[in-house]
């Protein structure tokens, strides 16, 4: 990588030069922070020698569907990737004589015996602070003098009472990198469109997601929902909810219905798909003999939905009534699997909007709702469909 030219923002060059021992990336939405720690960490990996680097998340499931996923994508697209050095079982890539380890916090027992030289906690508002000391025990990795271990953190600051705005960020030896869109100057102009249009939607949202400032969760749409390990055997019925986007991610969720409660599990959240795209990943996703399952899409497209039919899906318009669909949704206990990863950060921020004296609205902010949708397109045009309106649960 030192002698690939690639792109890196100010973010990159703001976490190599600092001296800190832990770094916080606090940052609004496509602020540039996971990525430029990413290359961060592979340029220490390329240049370096004998180094122990340690990449987590709370969970596994959700590990492998972001940071793991752009490490290793990013290790292929500067020609560093190579398979013999990729351990799948084990979850570490080795290059030059480091290595990359991938890790999961669930279990700290994991990690009791490893000493690292750099971690990064990617999400970070998903451990607690007993995680975080538990880590920088770990941080002891044989280094020369004129190198220093170090901890990242990233995260959106969404939640203004959180152990890293109340207890870490005011001790000494860290550095707060504060960063949002407009430090990443390779960013798609119609996402800063949507960014900065939070607005007039929401203060809490454009508070986070576009000025990369502490908010507080409230007006929350869903509460109904617990995390499981995976979707049931032998499911009563399947059905697929797929969302379209470009700029913003398309998102496939499947749902399995097991005693008239569905089970969810995100498969696709990509940008830049087109729907020749789409077709391909399909294909992949949903095998020959399990495409008589019902899909509900978005039908705002109807061209792209009679072009997936014909190409052999069960493919049908959703129902899109927002809060009719909503309603539908609130019935349930959705079992969402822990894999789920933007789908899980979909839903626990998820809120109604808020007039200008507080009170909330019966619409909910029009943000981050990709693979939300997909699920309410599915569940809600089944149920319709299938005439099993629930009655309302309480908790």
């Amino acid at each position: 990588m030192s002698d690939i030219k690639t792109k890196i923002t100010n973010v990159f060059k703001r976490n190599f030069y600092s001296l800190a021992r832990t770094v916080v990336n606090i940052g609004g939405a496509r602020s540039s922070k996971s990525h430029s720690i990413a290359q961060l960490l592979i340029f220490k990996a390329d240049t370096e020698r004998n180094k122990n680097i340690g990449i987590t998340r709370k969970t596994m499931p959700a590990l492998k569907m972001t940071s793991y996923r752009l490490v290793i994508d990013l290790l292929k697209s500067y020609g560093l990737y190579n398979p013999k050095n990729h351990n799948k079982t084990e979850d570490y890539y080795e290059l030059n004589s480091n290595r990359i380890n991938f890790f999961s916090l669930d279990d700290p027992e994991k990690i009791k015996s490893t000493e690292f030289n750099y971690i990064w906690m990617e999400e970070a508002n998903e451990f607690n602070y007993r995680d975080y000391i538990t880590l920088l025990t770990r941080l002891s990795g044989k280094t020369n003098p004129k190198e220093k271990n170090k901890m990242f953190l990233s995260l959106n600051p969404s939640e203004a009472n959180s152990w890293i705005a109340k207890k870490l960020i005011a001790q000494k030896n860290i550095e707060v990198i504060k960063s949002t869109y407009k430090d990443n100057p390779f960013i798609n102009t119609d996402y800063i469109k949507i960014l900065e249009d939070l607005k007039n939607q929401d203060e809490n949202y454009y508070r986070i997601y576009a000025l990369g400032q502490w908010g507080m969760s409230q007006n929350l749409v869903y509460s109904n929902y617990e995390f499981t390990d995976k979707l049931p055997c032998k499911p009563d019925e399947t059905i697929w909810g797929l969302d379209f986007g470009y700029n913003n991610p398309s998102s496939l969720v499947r749902v399995d219905f097991k005693d008239r409660t569905p089970h969810i599990r995100q498969y696709l959240y990509e940008t830049g798909l087109t729907n020749a795209d789409i077709i391909v990943r399909l294909k992949k996703i949903i095998p020959q003999k399990n495409r008589h399952h019902e899909i509900f899409a978005d039908s705002a497209e109807p061209d792209r939905i009679a072009e997936i039919s014909r190409e052999g899906f069960n493919i049908h318009p959703a129902n899109k009534s927002v809060l009719a669909g909503i309603d539908t949704l609130k019935r349930f206990k959705l079992h969402i699997t822990k894999d789920s990863a933007n789908l899980i950060k979909e839903i626990q921020s998820y809120k109604w909007k808020t007039n200008s004296s507080g009170k909330s609205l019966e619409e909910p902010v029009k943000f981050n709702d990709h693979a939300l949708d997909a699920v309410r397109y599915a569940i809600h045009s089944y149920i319709k469909k299938q005439g099993m309106m629930p009655e309302i649960i309480t908790f």
